[in-house]
């Protein structure tokens, strides 16, 4: 059982694409037909020198097992021109020479080679040398997929930051205060990609009313009251009056798993439209230093593959509060303003 281990290719390999190149084709299908015994089954062969690079280049190879004793290209020269564009990590590559050559063994080495069998080749020896280079290429694809994703990410974050910072200078111009509102709701929606987005504003009643949504679903007049009207107590039965409260954003990943706060209100509506809600991140409106002016709720953070319902990522949650500060330092600008110019219509009416 051992034995049979060390021949068979491991499941993760088995569709492992491996050229073999040899311009002798009796020679090329033994190596080819070994492979296959001991379970690859993406073993390509080639016997014309003029078609390796080629092939290479037009199908992404895992490894290479190479001669290097042909009569009419020296195997030598073709490790050279390989790693003249593949990289000893991007394409593994197996030398493989007649037995006494130690010379050419070395000097394959030096031209590139990862490593080296020699004739008559033993069954178990070229398993687990072919093993190991695939493992290397393994590892090759998952750091190439990490510095991928890294740099995917960097550009996200990106694109973000500078959507916060033109943001902040198209708020510091506005004076419409609706038009500040519908843009804060619809950039946050755009930031998190999300279903919908809902914004409550602060009454001078200490109370939180709905204010907009991005969905064309009728807005509910009923007001909740940020504090218990006979203890005075903060209001924690609700998501976005906790949120107000405690001045801290709040991440449900699941409405109907989820026990502290009464959503039933949310319940009531998907039972009622149709709708279902998933996820909710509800982040504060706060001015630098300052009370809070509002509550955004974020609704269904959408898998950007799949478009399912998914979790709210802890990570965009910054973000979103950046937006959220700068639309709160705006809106409390705008009430100043407001203030003023009533003190000054008043007192020239006086």
């Amino acid at each position: 059982m051992i034995t049979k281990q060390k021949y068979t290719a491991a499941p993760e390999h088995a569709r492992s694409r491996i050229l073999v190149f040899n311009d002798s084709a009796v020679d090329v299908a033994s190596v080819v037909n070994l492979l296959e015994g001991m379970g690859y089954q993406a073993a390509t062969a080639v016997t014309d020198p003029r078609h390796v690079l080629s092939t290479l280049s037009a199908t992404s190879f895992d490894a290479l097992l190479v001669d290097l004793r042909m009569p009419h290209l020296h195997g030598l020269k073709v490790i050279y021109l390989i790693r003249e564009t593949f990289s000893a990590a991007e394409l593994p590559i197996l030398a493989i020479s007649d037995d006494g050559m130690a010379e050419l063994c070395n000097a394959g080495l030096l031209a590139g080679a990862n490593d080296h069998v020699v004739r008559p080749i033993d069954p178990i020896d070229v398993a687990l040398r072919v093993r190991n280079l695939l493992t290397i290429h393994d590892i090759y694809k998952a750091s190439q997929d990490i510095q991928n994703n890294l740099e995917r990410e960097v550009q996200a974050r990106t694109a973000k930051l500078n959507m916060l910072i033109e943001n902040g200078l198209l708020m510091s111009m506005t004076r419409d205060r609706t038009a500040l509102i519908r843009h804060t709701l619809f950039e946050g929606r755009s930031l998190l990609h999300c279903d919908a987005a809902t914004l409550y504003l602060r009454t001078d009643r200490q109370t939180l009313r709905f204010s907009m949504r991005t969905r064309d679903d009728d807005l509910a007049e009923k007001e909740i009251a940020l504090f218990d009207g006979a203890t005075g107590l903060p209001n924690e039965r609700f998501a976005a009056t906790w949120c107000a409260t405690h001045k801290q954003s709040l991440r449900i990943d699941n409405v109907y798993s989820q026990t502290r706060f009464d959503l039933s209100g949310t319940r009531s509506f998907d039972e009622a439209t149709g709708y279902k809600t998933v996820s909710t991140l509800t982040v504060p409106l706060i001015p630098r230093g300052g009370e809070v002016v509002g509550v955004l709720q974020f609704i269904n953070k959408l898998d950007p593959d799949t478009n399912v319902a998914i979790p709210f990522l802890a990570e965009l949650v910054p973000l979103v509060e950046a937006l959220a500060a700068q639309a709160a330092v705006t809106l409390a600008n705008l009430a100043l303003q407001d203030a003023q110019v009533g003190r000054v219509a008043r007192t020239a009416a006086a």
